[in-house]
Order: structure tokens, then C-alpha cells, then sequence
């Protein structure tokens, strides 16, 4: 049985060093993390979607 040689990146320099402290505050201030999407981006998602779904007879964009 073989096992396969895969390349495993590795941060080194500025990036690990930096890596590290962002990892170290995140664990003491889980609330420092930024959220990616306000309620009020998610609502205007939400309301394109709909729109789209009945622009287009409900059907999603990779129906068949």
C-alpha cells in the first residue's frame, strides 16, 4: 500500500508570526472576530433571491 506525497504549506517569517497573534486573540476575545454579513446584508440576499425565484417561475439557476 502507498501513501501519497503531498506538499503541506508552511508559514514562516511575518505570516506565522502574525498568524499566531491573530490566533492568540481570537481565543482570549472570541467577539474581536468580524462578522462577514450584517442582518442587513442577509436580508437583502434573502430578498434577491426571492425576486429571482419568482422572476424565473421558482426554479434556481442550475435547474434543468
Amino acid at each position: 500500500m502507498a501513501l501519497e506525497i503531498r506538499s503541506i504549506p508552511v508559514l514562516t517569517g511575518e505570516d506565522a508570526e502574525r498568524f499566531v497573534r491573530e490566533a492568540d486573540e481570537n481565543e482570549r476575545n472570541p467577539q474581536r472576530r468580524k462578522l462577514l454579513f450584517s442582518f442587513e446584508d442577509i436580508d437583502r440576499m434573502m430578498e434577491r433571491s426571492r425576486k429571482y425565484l419568482k422572476e424565473h417561475g421558482g426554479k434556481g439557476p442550475f435547474a434543468k
